[in-house]
């Protein structure tokens, strides 16, 4: 049996296609040689001094504590406000272009008694929010109700960010010219198992606001 390839190595490989590079390519900007870097991603422990570590999170354009996982459990943003901050309103071109590659946001709905925000993968299909989820579960039970969905990027680093938020009635699809569209576009649900009720939330309102750091101008000290 194959040995279990490790979480280094399950990030190195994940940021090189990210990236799309070659192992060349990072071989050439980390200083290491390419059969290393095949070795690395493959390996089920590495122990990396911390110059080698350092130069291979250079030349994956990320950080030595991304690549060792240790923000993985840690929400972000727990830095500090840059030292120029602007907030800026997106426009709906601007919050859709935001969605359009899909990915994990949150949807808000009601459950008994209280606001209820659960993380969903979903795609973005004709300007509305669509994902898979149990056909009997909690999230299905929602359908035919006003709901929120909700998505961020936050850059620890430059202390900036941009949030945008949907509102609208969601529904169980049942179309099936709709749901092969959807399934066109490739929903894979990150907890697995069969999550064959189909979700669109029919937008009525988005918005959105993003936190950038400003340029100094030449009168300012």
């Amino acid at each position: 049996m194959a040995a279990r390839t490790g979480d280094l190595a399950r990030r190195v490989a994940h940021r090189r296609r990210e990236l799309r590079l070659s192992y060349d390519e990072v071989a050439r900007r980390a200083e290491m040689h390419a059969d290393y870097v095949e070795y690395l991603e493959h390996a089920p422990f590495v122990a990396l001094g911390p110059g080698a570590l350092q130069r291979l999170a250079s030349a994956l354009e990320t950080t030595v504590d991304d690549l060792r996982g240790g923000t993985v459990d840690r929400p972000p943003g727990p830095g500090r406000a840059g030292p120029h901050p602007h907030l800026d309103v997106l426009s709906r071109e601007e919050c859709e272009a935001h969605l359009a590659g899909g990915g994990v946001g949150r949807f808000v709905f009601i459950s008994s008694d209280w606001p209820v925000a659960l993380p969903v993968n979903f795609r973005f299909l004709d300007g509305d929010v669509v994902f898979r989820t149990r056909t009997e579960g909690l999230l299905a039970a929602a359908a035919g109700t006003h709901v929120g969905f909700e998505v961020d990027h936050i850059d620890d680093a430059m202390s900036e960010g941009w949030s945008v938020l949907i509102g609208g009635l969601v529904r169980l699809v049942d179309d099936s010219h709709e749901l092969e569209q959807i399934a066109a576009l490739g929903v894979e649900p990150w907890p697995g198992g069969r999550r064959e009720a189909v979700m669109r939330i029919e937008t009525e309102a988005i918005t959105g606001r993003r936190i950038r750091q400003r340029t100094k101008s030449a009168g300012e000290v």
